[in-house]
């Protein structure tokens, strides 16, 4: 029963310069704030042309909050998921965290406290009935109830081990929204990222589209559509439109 979890007390967040918008979104009485992902041209793609009405939802690593308020707009009862400390990152363990380990997971720590209070800025000046549960990914509590859908966007490729967080996800649902960036081959591959080289320290995998499908029927989830959307990044300088695709499945009976 939900009634068994400690949703998270709401936070009071009046400071926008603590705040880390990870998505452009227009925050009333205070104007367009963020940041690294515009994805409001596309938002009804990338969450694969869902009807949430009325649905309870799971929005799976919310950050600042942005899938779970455009969930809620469109009719949803969300409860925001995210990791309780930064310090649960999976952080590749490149040669400069290893050398930095406690600066590295300082850092992480002040990042996700900054999100957090992005969220809940958000949250009160939207009016926001979204609850939120801080935990790890790897071991999501059964007690948190069960949702018609929950929605990955764009994490799996953060992960260690995708696969188990999928896993422990589609326990609690019906509905599965995964929502990635696509490597380009026609095989079922999931490709390692970081090299020595690019020192890439939070993304792990690149995933074919044949393997999300694959690794969803693998745990009894039947795709019912992919929906193509091509979301904003701001990360890299100047803007840029970035393919992704929904994968929408269901429970197989």
């Amino acid at each position: 029963m939900t009634s068994q979890i400690k949703f998270a007390e709401p936070m009071r967040s009046d400071d926008p310069a603590q705040c880390q918008f990870y998505h452009l979104i227009n925050v009333p009485g205070h104007g367009e704030v963020g940041g690294q992902w515009d994805l409001r041209p596309c938002i009804k793609e990338y969450l694969g042309n869902y009807d949430f009405s009325g649905k309870r939802a799971l929005d799976v690593g919310a950050a600042s909050g942005f899938l779970t308020f455009s969930m809620e707009k469109q009719g949803a009862r969300v409860v925001s998921f995210d990791m309780e400390s930064g310090a649960l990152w999976d952080v590749v363990p490149q040669k400069q965290v290893r050398d930095n380990r406690d600066a590295h997971m300082k850092m992480l720590v002040e990042a996700n406290r900054k999100l957090k209070n992005a969220y809940w800025f958000t949250h009160a000046r939207l009016g926001s009935k979204a609850q939120a549960y801080y935990g790890n990914i790897y071991a999501l509590p059964k007690a948190l109830g069960r949702f018609d859908v929950a929605v990955m966007g764009m994490i799996i490729s953060h992960l260690r081990d995708p696969l188990l967080a999928i896993i422990g996800v589609s326990e609690l649902c019906d509905t599965l929204i995964i929502t990635n960036q696509i490597y380009k081959s026609k095989e079922a591959v999931a490709a390692f990222l970081p090299t020595p080289e690019n020192q890439e320290e939070r993304v792990w995998w690149i995933f074919s589209e044949k393997c999300i499908k694959q690794m969803l029927a693998v745990i009894g989830f039947e795709i019912v559509r992919t929906v193509a959307s091509e979301p904003i990044c701001h990360a890299y300088g100047k803007p840029r439109k970035d393919r992704c695709i929904a994968f929408v499945a269901q429970r197989m009976k």
